[in-house]
């Protein structure tokens, strides 16, 4: 009698051990698929790494995400945002706002530079030195030389006459410290993500965390949730204690995944903080 309590006890202690075992192996661990609102300034205008990698041009732009050549996927429709002159001047408002010395300094924007590429007449010449050579340069007629060429590529857009605006605004500012807005509207959202940008470039190592989950609550008010997960747990300048980095997920819209689903899952690389050329999943191990 003993004997067979003894079997029937084990085999208890068995299928309870078996069930644990199998809800565990199917336990969803994962939680991600965090959403992104596609703003329609991303087609040209994003911020593409969270590491100190910009452009490589001479001036140091401080900012990583202005696309020059924002072809579709397979390189033949330029369908740049920036093509639009309405569109131009509300970017333009918007850095202007942010400061534009914030992007380029005074001191590189005055400094000869011999790192130019593709065009040697730009060759031991300073930003503003190239700035005033579109102001001075004939607008009108169809020459030869880059200006001329540059100027007629403006018009086919019919962004010339805003595009001259932009550079005497520039050198208005660089030159006298006196800018105005050349457009009444202001895209508060654009504004909100490039001052935030600005923020974190400049940030000390003491400040940067304070500042980077600023823009964290930022992000996700703009329904920018994947650029929000993005910036806290896939940031090499960031280095959150685990138990703050999983109270900040924990007030963003989720999905509880399964592994099978997660590995299926499809990365959305169209948002602000874009994930580069590497895969970055969308889901977060934990908390």
């Amino acid at each position: 009698m003993i004997n067979k309590r003894n079997i029937l006890f084990g085999l208890l202690i068995i299928s309870i051990v078996s069930c644990i075992g199998y809800q565990s192996t199917n336990k969803p661990i994962y939680i991600g698929n965090f959403k992104e609102k596609q703003y329609d300034f991303f087609e040209s205008i994003r911020h593409e790494h969270l590491i100190d990698y910009y452009y490589k041009l001479p001036f140091e732009l401080k900012f990583g995400g202005i696309k020059p050549f924002p072809y579709d996927s397979i390189g033949m429709k330029d369908y740049s945002w920036l093509r639009n002159p309405e569109n131009l001047k509300i970017a333009f408002n918007a850095f202007s706002t942010v400061g534009l010395d914030k992007f380029i300094s005074k001191e590189k924007y005055f400094e000869r530079n011999n790192d130019w590429c593709c065009n040697t007449d730009w060759e031991n010449k300073s930003l503003h030195e190239i700035v005033t050579g579109f102001i001075n340069s004939d607008t009108t007629t169809n020459g030869s030389n880059y200006y001329s060429k540059f100027w007629k590529r403006r018009k086919l857009e019919n962004t010339h006459i805003t595009t001259y605006e932009i550079f005497t605004q520039i050198d208005r500012f660089y030159n006298q410290n006196d800018h105005d807005l050349i457009y009444k509207n202001q895209d508060t959202i654009l504004l909100g993500l490039l001052d935030f940008d600005s923020k974190l470039a400049l940030s000390d190592s003491i400040k940067y965390q304070d500042t980077a989950i600023e823009c964290f609550n930022f992000l996700k008010s703009v329904e920018l949730e994947y650029s929000a997960y993005k910036l806290i747990c896939n940031n090499p300048r960031l280095n959150l204690d685990k138990n703050l980095r999983d109270s900040l997920i924990m007030t963003m819209n989720y999905d509880t995944l399964t592994v099978g689903t997660w590995e299926k899952l499809d990365d959305n690389r169209n948002g602000w903080i874009t994930s580069g050329y590497y895969r970055d999943t969308n889901r977060y191990y934990g908390p």
